[in-house]
């Protein structure tokens, strides 16, 4: 069966505003959910599309790569800003070609040539060196006389820190990588990408960016280093060198998309321990708690809000036919609020069991990076809770009006040191 929703609701579900706006998303977000069958979705000025919103549906969609593709459309943006992408693009000579915009069998290829850096063992390894990062910034928090912007000050800068170092970037450059991050993923919010104004602004920052990691690539090509750029400068696909386009394209999803959503995670976990002083409490009286509380923050957040899929031939989903070359948008914060699969799903639970979020996605495309997510804000909040006696709101928490990745552009906060 095919549900139709009012125009209105077709703008809102597409809009970045409403994203940043807890609960009126998620108001829609149940309502999709009840809905029988699939919603088809035309928001004014929008490609149509079918919104997915159960856990089993995105889940079926996310197992079958060959029936929904990534390649012919990753998210939603007006029309308008589509044809100004394309128009750019080609007078710039290139446009991103991430792992997340490619298909089997491109994906399963160069997926693999970094996939041994980000697998649990590997990344095990780098427990002292993000403890030593995780203590610099709550070290930051001390000196700070108990009042700071967490989200500024040290959710962003924190993953950041972690991906250049593994990347091998240098310190005095990360603040240009923070800056593409937040003007990208936050294009549609006024305060972050709205500094950048016409499509060809945006591409000309691109393009400065990937000439930057082009010149590293060179760099270490000739010099290598135990390091993540060596490993991709110096990979192959079916025995060839990695194209440029492709060499920058891996260094730009890496160095943005690998630390704006730990951010956001991180930022909302500590806001969600704040709304919820009691599971504060617990998890500080309780370490053991930890792991599972990580997964209940990567559930609570859902830091990237959707991603499309194109239907590769014709497709039943939810008793819905969806016809060759419809897309269908797989809303995760949705998926992770399912009643048919979390007890209490609207519950901030710290101690939840069988937490199947999918905050890192599912099937293929899964997140490369989740080991490293999850070590990262185990190690963070481990120094948290050691070091931090209490911690409350001291402010208005600001989130990114964003609707494909999602975080905090301020959360204020005040707090006392276990040493104060």
């Amino acid at each position: 069966m095919t549900a139709r929703v009012s125009p209105r609701l077709d703008d809102e579900l597409v809009s970045p505003a409403v994203h940043a706006d807890e609960a009126r998303i998620h108001e829609i977000f149940t309502g999709l959910r009840h809905t029988s069958g699939l919603a088809w979705m035309e928001p004014a000025g929008y490609r149509p599309f079918w919104a997915v919103a159960r856990h089993a549906d995105v889940m079926e969609v996310s197992r079958a790569n060959d029936r929904f593709i990534n390649s012919r459309r990753l998210n939603l943006m007006p029309e308008a800003h589509e044809e100004s992408v394309k128009r750019s693009a080609g007078r710039f000579g290139r446009m991103y070609r991430t792992l997340a915009h490619m298909d089997d069998p491109d994906h399963r290829e160069y997926r693999r040539v970094t996939r041994d850096w980000f697998m649990g063992p590997a990344v095990k390894r780098l427990e002292p060196q993000l403890s030593a990062l995780a203590a610099e910034h709550v070290d930051r928090m001390a000196a700070a006389g108990g009042e700071i912007d967490f989200a500024t000050e040290v959710a962003n800068w924190y993953p950041l820190r972690v991906i250049m170092a593994i990347l091998g970037v240098p310190r005095e450059d990360q603040a240009f990588v923070l800056k593409l991050t937040q003007q990208f993923f936050g294009a549609d919010d006024p305060d972050l990408g709205g500094a950048i104004g016409t499509p060809d602004e945006k591409f000309g920052l691109l393009q400065e960016f990937f000439d930057y990691f082009t010149r590293m690539t060179a760099e270490r090509r000739r010099n290598p280093q135990d390091d993540l750029a060596t490993v991709i400068a110096q990979g192959r696909v079916n025995g060839a060198a990695i194209g440029d386009l492709e060499t920058a394209s891996y260094f730009a999803v890496i160095a943005t998309a690998g630390h704006d959503t730990t951010a956001a995670s991180s930022a909302g976990g500590l806001l969600a321990l704040i709304e919820n002083p009691a599971q504060w409490e617990r998890l500080k009286a309780n370490s053991e708690l930890l792991d599972a509380a990580i997964e209940e923050m990567l559930r609570w957040v859902s830091p990237v809000k959707h991603f499309a899929r194109t239907a590769s031939a014709d497709y039943e989903l939810a008793g819905t036919p969806i016809r060759k070359g419809h897309s269908v948008a797989l809303f995760y914060p949705s998926a992770n609020r399912d009643e048919s699969v979390f007890a209490n799903p609207f519950a901030f639970d710290i101690a939840r069991k069988s937490n199947r979020h999918l905050a890192f996605g599912f099937g293929g495309h899964m997140c490369l990076g989740l080991f490293l997510a999850r070590l990262e804000m185990r190690v963070l909040f481990r120094e948290l809770l050691a070091r931090l006696r209490a911690v409350e709101s001291n402010g208005r928490a600001q989130r990114i009006h964003a609707n494909l990745v999602g975080g905090f552009k301020s959360l204020p906060i005040r707090y006392r040191m276990e040493d104060a």
